[in-house]
């Protein structure tokens, strides 16, 4: 199963989106959006987290700040 995974952030003060699709692999689409995020900062400087949206319509960004706050142990 894919997950569409889009994720504004702040980058040096301009609000930046990066969209991708995902296979799930048995992963909370939580853990599949701070994977995401992790691959976006060896790119550029993420200041802060606006939003993570799942398929169009799932907000789940708290739930991502909590896990990206706590240690990734996965």
């Amino acid at each position: 199963m894919n997950l569409t995974i889009a994720i504004t952030f702040l980058s040096r003060g301009i609000r930046v989106q990066r969209k991708g699709s995902f296979q799930k692999r048995g992963r909370k689409p939580e853990k599949v959006a701070a994977d995401f995020i992790q691959e976006i900062k060896k790119e550029m400087d993420i200041e802060g987290l606006i939003s993570v949206i799942v398929d169009g319509k799932e907000d789940i960004t708290e739930k991502v700040k909590e896990m990206i706050k706590a240690p990734l142990d996965e």
